[in-house]
C-alpha cells in the first residue's frame, strides 16, 4: 500500500493552508521528491528536531477548490476541524550548510561507495529547491502521531556512531534488489523531475528496470522458420535405422542370389538386385520420414 511522504520546495516558511487556498499556487516552485512511509537518511541529514512544525489536515485542501469538496467533507468527519499533524520545514541556506558540515559522518556510516549519491542530492537541493524545504507528511496512516519517531529519526542523524542506529538501513541496502538511490534520497515525484539524474543511475542501475529483449531479425524468423518446417539433419538416429539398412541389403542380396540359382544369369541376377534395392530404399524411406 503506498503512504507517499514529500519533500518538497515552497516559497512560503510553513505549510500551505488551504484555509487561504494556498495549494492552488504552491505546486512548481522547484523540485519535489518522494518516498513511501519510510524517511529516507538524506533528507534527514538537512532538518533538526527544531524544525517541526503543525498543520491542520484540513488545510490540505483549498476552501474553494470545488474538486476537493468532498475531500474536506471526510476529512472533517475522520479527524475533526482542528486535528493537526506534524510535518518539517526549512530554509534552504541551512539545510544545504547542514548536508555540508553531516556529510562524512553520513558516508562514514553508510559507506564510501554512496558518496555520489550523496553529492548528487547535495547539488539538487541546492540548484533545483525553492527558497523552503518542507517534509509532508500528511500520507502517512499514522500521521496525526508521527512526532515521537521524528524526533527519533532526527536524534539518529547526530549518533550515527553507534551502528545500531543504521542497523535496518543498512540490511536494506544489502538486499540484491535494492535501489539505493531510493533507499537513501528517495525518487521525483513525477516522471519528468530531476532526480536522479542519468549520470547517477548509470552508477547505480534501478533493479527493477530489465534491459528489453531485441526484436528478432528477419534473418532469425527465417531460421526459426526453417527449423520447425524441415526435419533436422543431424537428428540423433534410432536403433531401428540401422537395422532397417542392414534388412534391406540382406533382402537384395537373397534376391540376387536366388535369380541367378535359378537362371544362371548375372544380368537378371543384377536386375533383380537393383529392383529389390530401389523397392525397399523407398518404402525404407516412408518409414523414416517425418509425420505431419
Amino acid at each position: 500500500m503506498s503512504h507517499p511522504i514529500y519533500l518538497s520546495s515552497s516559497s512560503l516558511p510553513r505549510m500551505p493552508e488551504g484555509s487561504r487556498n494556498e495549494w492552488r499556487s504552491f505546486f512548481g516552485d522547484g523540485a519535489e521528491l518522494e518516498a513511501n512511509a519510510f524517511f529516507p537518511l538524506f533528507w534527514r541529514a538537512l532538518f533538526s528536531t527544531c524544525d517541526i512544525r503543525y498543520a491542520r489536515f484540513i488545510d490540505e485542501y483549498d476552501i474553494d477548490d470545488e474538486a476537493s469538496a468532498v475531500d474536506r467533507e471526510e476529512c472533517i468527519e475522520d479527524f475533526g476541524a482542528d486535528a493537526t499533524y506534524p510535518y518539517l520545514v526549512i530554509d534552504k541556506a541551512a539545510a544545504v550548510a547542514r548536508l555540508a558540515t553531516r556529510r562524512e559522518a553520513i558516508l562514514g556510516a553508510v559507506g564510501e561507495r554512496y558518496r555520489p549519491i550523496y553529492a548528487s542530492f547535495e547539488a539538487l537541493i541546492a540548484q533545483h529547491f525553492g527558497d523552503y524545504l518542507l517534509l509532508r507528511t500528511s500520507g502517512l496512516p499514522d500521521a496525526a502521531d508521527a512526532e515521537p519517531w521524528l524526533r527519533a529519526d532526527l536524534g539518529d542523524i547526530d549518533g550515527l556512531h553507534d551502528g545500531k542506529a543504521l542497523e535496518s538501513l543498512m540490511s536494506d541496502l544489502a538486499r540484491h534488489d535494492a535501489d539505493p538511490v531510493w533507499t537513501l534520497s528517495g525518487l521525483a515525484s513525477s516522471s519528468d523531475g530531476a532526480w536522479p539524474t542519468s549520470a547517477l543511475r548509470e552508477h547505480f542501475p534501478d533493479p527493477r528496470q530489465r534491459k528489453a529483449r531485441r526484436p528478432p531479425t528477419p534473418q532469425q524468423i527465417d531460421e526459426h522458420d526453417r527449423a520447425f518446417a524441415e526435419p533436422k539433419a543431424h537428428a540423433a538416429k534410432s536403433w531401428l535405422d540401422p537395422a532397417l539398412e542392414w534388412l534391406g541389403a540382406f533382402v537384395a542380396a537373397g534376391a540376387a542370389l536366388g535369380a541367378y540359382y535359378f537362371t544362371q544369369s548375372t544380368w537378371l541376377a543384377v536386375l533383380a538386385f537393383l529392383c529389390v534395392a530401389v523397392a525397399l530404399g523407398f518404402g525404407i524411406a516412408r518409414l523414416r520420414a517425418p509425420r505431419r
